[in-house]
Formats: C-alpha cells, sequence, structure tokens
C-alpha cells in the first residue's frame, strides 16, 4: 500500500480565507498529521512552518479545487498568491505538481509510469531547481537500469521530480518526516457543496 493522496499549497492568504475560496469548512475533532490524504482525513487543513497555507485530500481530490465551479476557485485567491498542486498516486506512480498564479497555471510536471519509467512531461515557465532535479533523477535511473540483473526490481527516480521540485517551494512533501511543529492549526475540513 502507499500513498494516494493530493494538496494544494497557497502563499499571500491566511487559513480561513483559503477555505472560503475552495469551499470548504473546518470540522471538528483532531487530526493526526500522518491520517493526511488517507481514507480516516479525506480532507484537512493547515498552515505550514514555511507560511503556506494547504489543503490535503485522498486520492485526486484537491486535483478539483482550481476548476470545477463557474468561477475557477483559484481565481478567487488574491492575485498575489501562489499556488502549488500535487498529487501522488504510488499504485500506478503517477505523480504531478504545478503552479499556479492569478488564477492561471504557469507550469506543470507529470510523471506517468505507464508511458515509461523516463516519462516526464514538462511545460510552462518552470522553476529554477527544476533542472537540477531532473538531470540527478534522469540520471540515477540511467546508471540503475544500466547495473539492474534481470527480473530485478528497480525504483522508479523519475517519479520525485514533480513533488521535489514543488517541495522546494513549499517545504512540504508527503513522505518526509515533519517536525511536530510543522503544521500549524492542522483540522479537518468539510466541503460546503
Amino acid at each position: 500500500m502507499g500513498f494516494d493522496m493530493s494538496w494544494i499549497c497557497v502563499d499571500g492568504i491566511d487559513q480561513d480565507a483559503l477555505y472560503e475560496a475552495l469551499e470548504f469548512v473546518p470540522r471538528g475533532g483532531k487530526v493526526d498529521r500522518y491520517d493526511l490524504g488517507t481514507e480516516r482525513v479525506p480532507w484537512a487543513g493547515a498552515t505550514l512552518k514555511s507560511g503556506w497555507c494547504a489543503v490535503f485530500a485522498s486520492a485526486t481530490g484537491a486535483m478539483d479545487l482550481p476548476t470545477g465551479t463557474n468561477t475557477p476557485r483559484l481565481a478567487r485567491l488574491p492575485a498575489k498568491s501562489r499556488s502549488i498542486t500535487c498529487v501522488v498516486l504510488e499504485g500506478p506512480m503517477v505523480s504531478y505538481a504545478s503552479f499556479w498564479q492569478g488564477g492561471r497555471r504557469t507550469w506543470e510536471i507529470l510523471h506517468n509510469r505507464s508511458h515509461g519509467v523516463r516519462n516526464l512531461d514538462a511545460s510552462g515557465d518552470l522553476p529554477a531547481e527544476f533542472a537540477g532535479i531532473r538531470d540527478i533523477a534522469m540520471e540515477k535511473q540511467r546508471t540503475q537500469e544500466e547495473s539492474r540483473r534481470p527480473g530485478q526490481f528497480g525504483v522508479d527516480y523519475v517519479f520525485d521530480v514533480p513533488l521535489e521540485t514543488a517541495a522546494t517551494i513549499t517545504g512540504f512533501r508527503h513522505d518526509r518526516w515533519v517536525e511536530d511543529d510543522f503544521f500549524r492549526n492542522l483540522r479537518a475540513l468539510a466541503p460546503t457543496r
């Protein structure tokens, strides 16, 4: 069993304004940070230590947040705010990250293992860190493929590229240990619709 979750991180906004724009309300109960994006806590929100506000969802739920309404939800955010969306589906080995500003997507990165282990679609005005992250992952992938014996399982290093690129901006990555004070005001959310 692996991670099957998504999240959106937004800066330049407080939690309550973010929840209102994305059509969520806090609901009672304490949330364990290890349950983010699981069936036990399908929707949750917090402010990260880096200052970004986040909404976490099970599966690909957070991908519906940028659009899906007459006025796209991200267009409701202050024009100065920046947003990062991420999806991690470890079963089919799909990872995705995108960056939005002023209600428009400025870059996106997608890895889908079903299109090949080196599959990486990237477009837009990518951050400077992307090239280094991509190059290191591709080199690790190449080295592993050259040294792997027939029948031996391998690691999908390219899978990390979208997630690591987003983490360099927000400070959050789903599979990294976080210190006790990393999340502030972590709470469960419920959609208003």
